[in-house]
């Protein structure tokens, strides 16, 4: 039997399992802001296409890469 010392992930699935790191503080970051100073204020921005529309499908592709990374075949070189 041969003991080899491998890594679990090679090149590839890490910079996948990156790029889900990335999105997801992307699609965070879209939502922040769009409060009201006060509390008697309504600010229309907290509905905007930025927090409903865009960020949502960031934060899901952030969360559907490390399971791509994960499920990958391994490339052996």
């Amino acid at each position: 039997m041969e003991n080899k010392n491998v890594f679990l992930f090679d090149r590839r699935k890490y910079l996948i399992l990156i790029a889900g790191l990335v999105m997801l503080a992307i699609g965070f970051a879209l939502m922040l802001g769009g409060g009201s100073d006060s509390l008697g204020e309504f600010n229309p921005e907290i509905f905007g296409t930025q927090r409903i529309g865009i960020a949502p499908w960031f934060l899901f592709i952030g969360l559907v890469l490390p399971i791509v990374a994960i499920m990958l075949k391994r490339k052996d070189a």
